[in-house]
């Protein structure tokens, strides 16, 4: 799921590598790797009554992505940074629509230029294409099911501590997502301290696992999180705390 600078810098021109930079617009604007495209968190999201932060619809999204030149064939790379989760947000959109090559660069966007990239500001336009959604619904949990199966899962919260106390759903462990993210330049921490850390908070991959936050994007982060350290049965609340408090489920 991870890539390196070096796999970049060898794939950069590769007609097979989509490469998608998750920074908002204008930030993606004032300088990008060449050939990538924008691609931020606001357009792979529907929002409903309560302001909640749902998946967009399979035939807008796939409208969306198929424009960017994706199909099946190709490879994403996305690019973001370790403090901003909407890169981990669209990464879990496209592993939903069960597009399997997906790929995050373990580097921060922002650091690029370090490594020897020159940014541009020439726009790329690609050739469109067809993509085609393979819904993987074992990734992801609607609140009408979670509230009926709430002792099914270990549920985590990937809000801060301050959050967590001013309420949360009931029986979930937190676990802020900046507690697996790269302070080095990279956007993960390793293996090695995802499995110590999900140890030390009693987080078995035998336990079918719901991660949800305010409006499911740092929920999303922590998804990748227990994915990189291979966790299997693992489910997205895309709702998230606003839906549910909007719908006034019971909360602790």
């Amino acid at each position: 799921m991870l890539v390196s600078v070096d796999w970049l810098k060898e794939h950069l021109t590769d007609p097979d590598v989509v490469i998608l930079d998750s920074r908002p617009k204008t930030m993606f604007l004032y300088g990008h790797l060449p050939n990538a495209q924008s691609l931020s968190v606001e357009q792979v999201i529907r929002f409903d009554q309560f302001g909640s932060n749902l998946v967009l619809e399979q035939e807008k999204i796939a409208e969306l992505l198929g424009n960017l030149g994706i199909d099946e064939t190709k490879t994403v790379v996305l690019v973001g940074d370790s403090m901003d989760p909407s890169v981990a947000r669209i990464a879990w959109t496209f592993l939903y629509l069960g597009h399997e090559k997906t790929c995050l660069l373990d580097a921060n966007v922002s650091d690029l230029q370090k490594y020897g990239f020159e940014f541009t500001k020439k726009l790329f336009a690609p050739k469109p294409a067809k993509f085609i959604p393979k819904i993987n619904n074992a990734i992801r949990i609607e609140s009408d099911f979670l509230k009926e199966h709430l002792d099914d899962f270990k549920i985590l919260d990937a809000r801060s501590p301050q959050e967590f106390m001013g309420g949360h759903l009931p029986n979930s462990k937190l676990i802020p997502f900046t507690e697996g993210i790269g302070y080095d330049g990279s956007l993960y921490q390793e293996k090695k301290f995802l499995d110590e850390l999900f140890l030390q908070n009693n987080v078995s991959k035998e336990e079918a696992i719901v991660c949800y936050c305010m409006h499911g994007h740092r929920a999303s982060n922590l998804f990748l999180q227990l994915k990189i350290a291979g966790f299997e049965n693992v489910r997205l609340y895309d709702g998230s705390f606003v839906e549910w408090n909007g719908k006034k489920l019971p909360l602790e």
